[in-house]
């Protein structure tokens, strides 16, 4: 079935090559991209790891570990986007970025863009003209994930060439809905009965989709997951070693005893019937009188008491990988629920056990940047109809090392002491710790100052 080609009559050759390729692309990666998700959505089954000897008491549980969760959504959390600027210092809201923000919840439809990018790789994001007669704003922007979008990389304009969305899936998982983006021209396609049916719209953008990518490098231009292999076998390493904990705990870890010189009697109710293995286990009391008929030194029953299993082997066994989990991912070993060799001993301590995450996601930021900032220019110019050529937008990041806002405004008051210009600005406020909003609105409402009184210094030699 995932072989499966679609075959639609309407498209043209160029058209149907184009739909083949990509569609074969989708379904490549397909197995691992829902791979991932399920490690992700903690939904990756672990009966394969479970033996037949197992008790069954254990065999139904179910044993579930967030770590994979953890790689992506650490590193998530410290990626925030905050705003967007210009270089060239133009007034974004009065080309209509405050709207297009507005319309399509912007900064959580990047965030979520964000988000897919670290859990497969690429992500894509889509800015179309919206059909306003049907109510859609007039510019749409949709992030759209690995699973149910592909695209072709053109390695020398380093932009994509050709993308399929695909917005529409049947009971099997096959695609019923989907739109192609190709130079110029959006082709739409949807299944109706046993036809497809396709529109074709044209515009003069080009192929409007950037692509968010975790990690390129050359070679592999689509990025790499945060969920990569060792990850995987870590995470199923550490969730077997949860259940064999789990076994040890339930069958090996109560004392055993061995009851010398007693008879089957011990071991029956008053009625004869024979008692089950666990209450003869659980009884609190054992009475058992003397045989006075015994032989010789079997007279009176003698107990003999072993210590269970300690799970400490199971223990360490998790530790480690634990500890091999947060060498792979950055993330702190306090962080993955286990407790670590020592608490920190001051913020800055603190800091430097996140150096690898924060570092990270620096280097993840200046990945994204670039695409991120075509995204809002893009919009401008289908919103407004017309190109924008100088504007240069960037992305502003809050700061992934999350410094207290007290140690910010300290910080931000020394610089501003060697150059008090700088609170006159935005940027000046914006080191004292405001937001990019906050020091908007600060610096909107501030009231005028007063005309400070011209001073005019005249020499004594002058006339």
């Amino acid at each position: 079935m995932d072989q499966q080609r679609i075959t639609i009559l309407d498209l043209t050759h160029g058209e149907q090559g184009a739909l083949d390729v990509l569609l074969g692309q989708w379904r490549g990666k397909r197995t691992r991209n829902n791979l991932r998700s399920a490690f992700y959505d903690m939904k990756n089954s672990e009966r394969s790891l479970m033996s037949e000897q197992m008790p069954s008491v254990v065999r139904r549980r179910s044993f579930v570990l967030g770590w994979s969760a953890l790689s992506v959504d650490k590193l998530n959390r410290r990626c925030n986007l905050d705003a967007f600027y210009d270089e060239g210092g133009r007034d974004l809201d009065k080309l209509g970025l405050g709207q297009i923000v507005e319309d399509n919840r912007l900064l959580s439809e990047l965030s979520q863009g964000v988000h897919a990018s670290l859990l497969h790789g690429p992500s894509f994001i889509v800015t179309t003209q919206g059909d306003t007669e049907a109510g859609e704003p007039p510019v749409l922007i949709h992030a759209r994930s690995a699973e149910v979008a592909t695209g072709v990389w053109d390695v020398r304009r380093r932009s994509m060439s050709s993308f399929l969305s695909i917005t529409d899936l049947d009971d099997d998982g096959e695609p019923v809905g989907m739109t192609m983006y190709l130079p110029d021209l959006n082709v739409i396609m949807a299944k109706r009965g046993a036809r497809w049916k396709v529109e074709r719209r044209d515009h003069k953008y080009g192929v409007p989709v950037d692509m968010l990518r975790y990690r390129p490098r050359l070679g592999r231009p689509f990025g790499a997951s945060r969920i990569n292999r060792t990850v995987m076998s870590l995470h199923m390493q550490a969730l077997a070693a949860m259940i064999r904990a789990d076994v040890n705990g339930e069958a090996y870890s109560l004392p055993r005893f061995m009851l010398l010189g007693a008879t089957e009697e011990a071991f029956k109710n008053a009625d004869g019937s024979s008692k089950p293995t666990w209450q003869a286990a659980w009884d609190a009391v054992w009475a058992i009188g003397d045989d006075e008929n015994a032989a010789p030194g079997l007279e009176r029953a003698d107990v003999k008491q072993f210590n269970g299993q300690s799970p400490e082997p199971q223990n360490a066994h998790l530790r480690m990988l634990a500890q091999m989990f947060a060498g792979e991912t950055g993330i702190p070993l306090g962080e993955l629920g286990l407790i670590g060799d020592a608490n920190p001993t001051s913020a800055e301590a603190l800091v430097v056990s996140r150096d690898d995450l924060i570092s990270e996601a620096l280097q993840a930021q200046r990945d994204w940047n670039p695409d991120l900032s075509v995204v809002p220019r893009r919009a401008l110019e289908m919103l407004n109809g017309r190109e924008f050529p100088r504007l240069r937008l960037r992305p502003v990041w809050v700061d992934p090392v999350m410094t207290s806002p007290a140690a910010k405004a300290d910080a931000g008051q020394k610089i501003l002491s060697a150059q008090p210009w700088l609170g006159e600005t935005s940027v000046g406020l914006e080191l004292l710790g405001l937001s990019p909003e906050q020091a908007r609105r600060a610096i909107s409402e501030r009231p005028a100052a007063p005309a400070a009184p011209t001073v005019t210094t005249v020499s004594d030699g002058a006339q």
